[in-house]
């Protein structure tokens, strides 16, 4: 399957969702979120830095911190998030001589800013379509004088719908084809991926909630998020 086909399918379904009647929605698009992150990457990679000279790293689990927001104008909502984390990395430098294990973490920076688009499809039911621009760094030290570092930039595309079945909980979903998602050691580049991920928020408090996500991608990532809403603003 083309790598393109993800994504027109996510920009058909966002068309289609601009089609139908406007109504004003009464879950909230101003908001300032704080998240822990839990991260799961599967990924193998190797490299040959001098002749006869083989580092093969893998990459498993890690945690991170990050920060996000958005402002409604209208319909419409601007978006922003920064996520910091710090990822387990294992593997073997292997020469004529000896195998030897080393192990250590590497730093991984992400950055996203666009533009979402809510339609209230029933009373506490809206579906909403963000477009994107992403970031990717993956920042590695070096053990024997490899060099595994990438970055990648690129326009994303989410759908998914977001749904209060009772006044204190929300229950949300998407699909979200990412120009970042794919990491590919041996060939020092990152792919797009489209993952797709869902969760639920908790207010425990009018304008205060908890909520937890699961993304399920080659990148697999769980997020505990503390969510400050502004729901009465005047525009």
């Amino acid at each position: 399957m083309s790598a393109r086909t993800p994504l027109r399918a996510l920009l058909l379904a966002a068309l289609a969702a601009t089609a139908l009647p406007a109504a004003a929605s009464e879950l909230a698009y101003t908001f300032i979120d704080f998240h822990v992150l839990d991260h799961d990457i599967g990924v193998t990679g190797s490299q040959s830095p001098v002749p006869e000279q083989d580092v093969t790293l893998s990459l498993g689990g890690g945690d991170g911190i990050a920060g996000s927001g958005a402002i409604a104008i209208r319909q419409f909502y601007l978006f922003g998030a920064f996520k910091s984390s710090i990822i387990d990395v294992t593997g073997t430098v292997t020469s004529p001589l000896a195998t030897t294990p080393v192990s250590g973490n590497f730093d991984l920076v992400q950055t996203s800013a666009g533009v979402g688009y809510q339609r209230e499809i029933s009373r506490n039911f809206d579906v909403i379509g963000e477009l994107s621009y992403e970031v990717a760094d993956y920042d590695f030290g070096s053990f024997a004088g490899e060099n595994f570092d990438m970055d990648e930039s690129g326009v994303g595309v989410r759908l998914g719908f977001r749904w209060n079945p009772l006044p204190r909980y929300e229950i949300f979903a998407h699909a979200h084809h990412t120009p970042v998602g794919r990491p590919m050691l041996s060939a020092l580049r990152i792919d797009s991926d489209t993952v797709i991920g869902g969760g639920l928020r908790w207010s425990f408090f009018e304008d205060l909630a908890l909520g937890l996500e699961h993304e399920a991608g080659k990148v697999k990532t769980t997020t505990l998020t503390l969510r400050f809403n502004f729901s009465n603003l005047p525009w």
